[in-house]
């Protein structure tokens, strides 16, 4: 888990060089690309390692954001990995975006460069993404993909030209930055309105291993198995893309298949020609996919498992219908979504009190009759604190759970009120005190630590991060504190007082936190050795005074 996502791909490369990667769909010619329809783990990594090699030479600073709005096409998932390689964050941005939703985004970064596919018909990205460029003097640069693109943009490595030619500048395997997987990874979005004229979006950072950990839970209630043959219609634009079709490729060593279209006859000849095991569709093609399968397959058990992608849960009928497939099937829902939705039907409530009762988020049955649970990944209060008589300090705002709800066969999400008593050790990751105030235990109160730590898009407790520290037997004293980063929101870093009999080892420290069972969210990311640790007259630590005693 401490790798990063483009240091297990090419590892797998190393292993796996003949083998099948990456197919495409057949609608390259259509838009401007060089026709390929297939490529093999040493093309596809050879690919990765010229672009990024290309992006370092323009000199970037490690961890500059890069902005990707792209289409479902093989380049995709490469070109997002050579960007990690290079040391860069990408910034994924939906391809149906247009410039006031992306100006608005990206508003809260600051941008080195954008990528984007040359025209398609008559809409031509680029207009827009240089008059993005001149209201943001942070981007430098403008790259493209296609055979016609618009002056003053830098076309990338083309794909076919690169795995065909010999060229010698990408064949060193080394990369040339040190990251972990505890780094930033992606920068996707999370909707922060649910008003029904606007949706605004606030960005989220992902490291690695929180990708890792999403795509895990996906791939176990899917049952996915090694080197899986994986169909996807989603471009890995957002967590979804990223977590249902790009990490499983990856983490199993599968092949991952592109389609480009969502008509049910191509779908079909796809998953024939290359036996798939797992398709990744919008839940509304599911029933239509089903029928399809009885007439194309003889057998029931030929057919490939199904993920069916729930949209945004706010915009689903109330009523939602439950039609039984024949195929093998697993419901893919975003927790925030589900949030979203539970918020927007109480809209008019008390905004210190949330209520999520109307979306059930506890146990659910599993194939067997079983009770199995939704998974978190994170769970945030995001919004502003605010006073609450002399003592007390409740926070105003939405609750976010940032993660995959993996649902079963037939399970879809619950509207109706469901009792909330599993939800202490979900809170408890969090950081923050929740009390239920009705019997019901559909309403809860939340109040944040007075001592918080945003890092990651993940709310951490600095109080509780000191004492997790100060365990370790190597120090004499240690006190968590952080640095502002426009991507992680702010970076977690450890000051220590080591002992003077002991060798001083990050590697040990982290082990030891780990053998804790210590979630890697709270693992600093550099230990900073100082002479003392300030503290208030009344004992707190003074976190803004640390680096003062360096």
């Amino acid at each position: 888990m401490s790798q990063t996502i483009d240091t297990i791909f090419l590892s797998h490369a190393e292993k796996k060089a003949d083998d099948l990667a990456i197919t495409d769909s057949a609608n390259r010619e259509r838009l401007g690309l060089n026709s390929i329809d297939e490529l093999t783990y040493k093309q596809s990594a050879r690919y990765i390692r010229h672009t990024a090699a290309f992006l370092r030479q323009a000199q970037f600073a490690d961890g500059d954001i890069v902005v990707v709005q792209l289409p479902n096409i093989a380049e995709t998932p490469l070109i997002l990995l050579a960007i990690l390689n290079a040391g860069l964050v990408p910034c994924l941005l939906p391809s149906h975006w247009r410039k006031v939703e992306i100006e608005a985004a990206l508003e809260k970064l600051k941008p080195r460069a954008i990528i984007a596919h040359q025209a398609v018909l008559d809409h031509n990205p680029f207009e827009t993404m240089f008059e993005i460029a001149a209201a943001h003097t942070s981007i430098r640069f403008i790259y493209g993909l296609g055979n016609n693109l618009t002056d003053g943009v830098t076309p990338l490595p083309d794909l076919t030209t690169t795995i065909t030619t010999d060229i010698t500048a990408d064949e060193s395997p080394e990369v040339l930055i040190t990251r972990s997987g505890e780094q930033v990874a992606f920068i996707g979005w999370t909707r922060s309105c649910v008003d029904a004229e606007t949706s605004l979006v606030d960005p989220v950072a992902y490291t690695h291993i929180q990708l890792m950990a999403n795509a895990h839970i996906v791939s176990s209630e899917i049952k996915l198995q090694s080197a899986p043959k994986i169909l996807s219609t989603y471009a890995p634009t957002n967590l979804t893309g990223l977590v249902t079709t790009l990490l499983p490729w990856i983490l199993e060593a599968g092949t991952l298949h592109i389609a480009g279209s969502l008509k049910i006859a191509p779908i079909i000849t796809r998953i024939k020609e290359h036996n798939i095991n797992l398709t990744v569709i919008p839940q509304s093609l599911g029933e239509k996919l089903d029928k399809a399968f009885m007439q194309s397959f003889s057998e029931v058990a030929q057919h490939p498992h199904l993920a069916l992608v729930s949209p945004t849960p706010y915009k689903l009928p109330e009523k939602l219908p439950k039609v039984k497939l024949n195929a093998q099937e697993t419901h893919i829902y975003n927790l925030n979504g589900l949030c979203i939705y539970a918020q927007h039907k109480h809209k008019n409530r008390d905004d210190q009190i949330i209520q999520i009762g109307e979306v059930c988020l506890g146990s659910q049955p599993g194939t067997n009759g079983e009770e199995l649970n939704p998974p978190f990944i994170e769970t945030r209060i995001q919004g502003a604190a605010q006073k609450a008589g002399d003592e007390n300090e409740t926070l105003k705002g939405r609750l976010e759970l940032n993660g995959m709800a993996v649902g079963f066969t037939d399970w879809q999400p619950v509207m109706t009120t469901t009792q909330l008593s599993n939800f202490d050790t979900h809170w408890e990751k969090s950081n923050l005190a929740v009390k239920i105030i009705d019997q019901g235990m559909t309403m809860l109160k939340v109040t944040p630590s007075r001592d918080e730590i945003y890092y990651g898009s993940t709310l951490l407790n600095g109080t509780e991060l000191d004492k997790i520290y100060q365990q370790y037997p190597g120090f004499v004293d240690a006190a968590a504190f952080s640095i502002k980063d426009p991507a992680l929101g702010e970076r977690l870093f450890a000051a220590i007082i080591p002992s003077p009999e002991e060798t001083l080892s990050y590697e040990e420290f982290k082990q030891f936190l780990l053998d804790q069972q210590i979630s890697p969210a709270k693992i600093p990311e550099k230990l900073v050795t100082v002479e003392e640790i300030p503290r208030s007259a009344e004992g707190f630590i003074e976190r803004q005074a640390i680096l003062n005693f360096g």
